[in-house]
């Protein structure tokens, strides 16, 4: 109970706020929007990649421990050589957590929970390079001591990062849940008359909030929640390269199949069918 009692006073420290915001700046400057930010978060995967990638640090300071703890003089060497490639490791997971905490904008309860995250791992990733130190220099105690003190700091950046996905919903896709609801079928969606050029029209099919848009005389229609932090898409705004930008982050995403083109966000939106039946404009999900 402690834990979130913490977690959620964390959510509101205001005076993360200042911090936050220069840190966030100075983020933007090293990793502007573009093909590398979208490497970090997890574009190419179809999901978020910094949850993938914590687990190499945290397996290879895990292993670490168990070393230091079960085999003694001989596996001292071994347990060094995991520490290290721990230390190496922390680099690229942090620059993908970065790139994502820096996309959340406005959203400051993560944004301040994020900050303490990554100072915690910043803590602990000095500590097992301290402990690295150590051991090269044989002082293997004081290594051992070191990486003991790194697993605390494990531990709570872990808690936090927990935080974020589960609690805040950092990184998760906000229509992973919407699939079996989708019309499979052709189902009623609005007059023709109403979806014209270069407008987003929002419709509910089933319950589902639906965007659609004509662009060059064709009708587009896609999921109208963003799969990155769930913003209405009808209020964003279509691009020269036929792309949905999103009014919060500006993730992109193509008409012709809602495919991301560029993110924050990492997951698909939903894409639809469309045809015309009696002045009506029917969709279904694309199989």
């Amino acid at each position: 109970m402690w834990l979130t009692t913490l977690a959620g006073k964390l959510e509101r420290a205001a005076f993360l706020d200042p911090v936050a915001s220069v840190v966030t700046s100075g983020v933007d400057a090293v990793l502007p929007k573009g093909k590398v930010k979208d490497a970090l978060h997890g574009r190419p995967l179809g999901h978020a990649a910094h949850p993938l990638m914590v687990t190499a640090p945290i397996g290879l300071w895990t292993g670490a421990l168990l070393l230091d703890l079960t085999a003694g003089e001989s596996g001292r060497s071994a347990a060094k050589r995991l520490v290290g490639a721990g230390v190496l490791a922390v680099a690229p997971t942090a620059a993908a957590g970065f790139a994502d905490w820096s996309e959340l904008g406005e959203f400051r309860r993560p944004k301040r929970v994020g900050l303490v995250h990554a100072t915690a791992n910043a803590a602990t990733a000095a500590l097992y390079a301290a402990s690295w130190l150590a051991r090269q220099r044989g002082d293997h105690r004081r290594g051992r001591e070191l990486a003991l003190l790194g697993v605390v700091g494990l531990s709570v950046g872990g808690y936090l990062g927990g935080h974020l996905s589960y609690a805040e919903g950092v990184g998760v896709n906000r229509n992973a849940d919407e699939d079996a609801k989708q019309p499979r079928e052709w189902t009623d969606a609005v007059a023709d008359a109403d979806v014209t050029e270069g407008h987003l029209q929002r419709v509910e099919v089933g319950g589902r909030p639906i965007v659609m848009t004509r662009r060059d005389g064709a009708v587009h229609a896609m999921g109208a929640v963003c799969s990155h932090f769930g913003a209405p898409l009808d209020e964003g705004e279509v691009d020269d390269d036929g792309c949905l930008v999103c009014p919060w982050h500006q993730s992109r995403f193509r008409l012709h199949d809602g495919s991301v083109a560029r993110g924050p966000a990492t997951s698909p939106q939903t894409s639809y069918e469309t045809r015309l039946s009696g002045g009506r404009l029917q969709l279904r999900a694309r199989r």
